[in-house]
């Protein structure tokens, strides 16, 4: 039970800390990070919920494991609730693109929150007749179908993004021709936005996948004739999948989020104690600076390719166009 109660202490602390960050960085903006939080939050409630659940089973309650039992029966639907949630967070994720292709005029200005709310709306209606018709038939029927929706909008999620990528594409290479493709600047920008985003979802799909897959199955292995034990390990199983899931997917998507990790580094020097030498400002040698400099100007083209920059020649060129505004 310590060890539980450590568990889920330690990602409330970790939730508490990428909210602080977020709020700090102003990670609220864009409907993509509102959709991120809204089912976050949730996932870290419901494991609350499943240590509840454990404390109930360890003081001998009648609520600990009795379906019939009115407050087990609401707890367990809550935590339900809260988690099925994260199974459908890459469906939600590629809907709002999917938005922002389709208002490609002017998303980046409008971002129209009411989109959020749809979104979110479908997901978490989705969850809650999930959760009511899997605890429905917890005692007497299939775990299947639940199941089968959890891996069937993923896969549907996969199709989208690949598809609304190769759409961008098109896009961007027409926004390329001599005449713009009749593209405005806007457009052009959102155009790549969606195409970086859909690198992103790559990335961050074949992160998560172990997770998508295996907690479906783990539903799927309620439905075999096995004994009780292996039942309880199941279960065992699936609530640390949960939980990791909750932990790896935000790792992921603040890996790739420079505002957070420079937030982040920040908070981490403060508690770091360095020596006075240390400490000490050292003047960098030329060679150094050059370094430092090159190693800063790693720049990637839309499709996430290394870009060859000549410092040189782009200083030459600014220096004479800024030359012939002047004269």
């Amino acid at each position: 039970m310590k060890f539980d109660e450590m568990k889920y202490t330690l990602q409330m602390v970790y939730y508490l800390l990428n909210v602080y960050i977020d709020i700090k960085t102003k990670q609220f903006a864009t409907n993509t990070q509102k959709i991120h939080h809204a089912i976050y939050l949730p996932c870290v409630l419901g494991h609350l919920v499943c240590l509840a659940q454990k404390v109930l089973l360890i003081v001998d309650s009648p609520a600990g494991d009795d379906m019939n039992n009115s407050f087990f029966y609401s707890i367990s639907l809550l935590r339900a609730v809260f988690c099925f949630p994260g199974f459908y967070c890459l469906s939600a994720f590629v809907a709002e693109r999917w938005f922002a292709t389709y208002f490609l005029n002017d998303y980046e200005k409008e971002q129209r929150s009411w989109l959020v709310l749809i979104i979110l709306w479908v997901i978490y209606a989705i969850a809650f007749i999930s959760a009511l018709d899997f605890h429905h038939v917890f005692i007497a029927s299939s775990t299947i179908p639940h199941a089968s929706v959890f891996i069937g909008l993923s896969c549907l999620a996969y199709l989208g993004n690949y598809a609304n990528f190769v759409l961008n594409r098109n896009y961007y290479y027409r926004s390329n021709r001599q005449d713009g493709g009749g593209y405005s600047l806007a457009q052009r920008f959102q155009i790549s936005e969606n195409i970086r985003f859909s690198f992103f979802f790559n990335r961050l799909a074949l992160s998560i996948a172990f997770f998508q897959i295996s907690g479906p199955v783990c539903l799927l292995i309620d439905n075999l004739d096995i004994s009780r034990s292996w039942k309880n390990l199941n279960t065992v199983v699936y609530d640390t999948i949960c939980l990791l899931y909750a932990i790896v997917t935000p790792f992921v998507i603040y890996h790739h989020n420079p505002k957070y990790k420079c937030e982040l580094s920040r908070i981490l020097t403060k508690f770091r104690k360095f020596d006075a030498q240390r400490n000490q400002v050292k003047p960098m040698r030329s060679a150094e600076v050059e370094d430092s400099f090159s190693l800063s100007l790693n720049i990637h083209d839309t499709f996430g390719k290394k870009m060859v920059f000549d410092t040189n020649q782009q200083t030459n060129t600014y220096f004479r166009e800024l030359d012939k505004s002047w004269k």
